[in-house]
């Protein structure tokens, strides 16, 4: 869980470098880009609620666990909301000008995507001199390619605040987190009945004393 998390708050982190080089990269222009002002906003939005958090939890936790109020639901809901809120924001705008056919290639290819950075993070995770248990290839194939838009939005409206065509860069993201979990939902089934026969071989290769 805390690799995960360090992987969620370095990854935002290391987009604020990283998109800007792929858009010169690909569109071949650059523009100035405020870094200071980007990280002091992602650190509000972001750092400063999770140290918050952290902090608060040591006091409560014991509170927490006799009460157990229902964070799971309330999380799911906000989610759905930003999902929600996120799609038609976007797709309200006139400002948009995408066509069926450019929407349909821009799903088939973030399907692809991210079927392909699963199925890399499976092999090189499963690999003899890896080191990896069958539970954490599983936690790496989910963890490694997740990309939430309760993080990525908010990064992308600090990063490209006032750019006229921000909808339109929402896109790909308002698809990739649908996706990755209609794709997840798809595949734990399977995932798990591997995880469990590869633990199962593993327990019986072992040496009995």
């Amino acid at each position: 869980m805390a690799a995960a998390i360090f992987n969620s708050a370095f990854g935002s982190f290391l987009g604020i470098i990283i998109t800007p080089l792929l858009l010169l990269l690909f569109l071949g222009s650059s523009s100035s880009v405020p870094f200071t002002s980007i990280f002091s906003q992602l650190s509000v939005t972001v750092v400063v609620p999770l140290i918050i958090g952290q902090i608060v939890r040591r006091y409560i936790k014991d509170w927490l666990e006799r009460t157990k109020p229902p964070f799971g639901a309330v999380s799911s809901s906000v989610l759905l909301m930003i999902i929600y809120t996120t799609f038609c924001g976007t797709f309200s705008n006139p400002s948009i000008d995408l066509d069926k056919l450019s929407l349909v290639v821009i799903l088939f290819i973030i399907f692809s995507i991210q079927l392909s950075f699963m199925l890399l993070t499976f092999i090189f995770s499963t690999r003899n001199n890896s080191g990896f248990t069958p539970a954490d290839t599983v936690a790496i194939i989910f963890c490694s390619t997740h990309k939430s838009l309760t993080l990525g939005i908010p990064m992308l409206k600090i990063v490209f605040a006032g750019h006229e065509h921000l909808s339109l860069i929402s896109v790909p993201l308002l698809i990739y987190h649908p996706v990755q979990i209609l794709l997840g939902s798809v595949l734990v089934p399977t995932i798990k009945s591997w995880m469990v026969s590869r633990q199962k071989g593993v327990k019986l290769t072992r040496p009995t004393v």
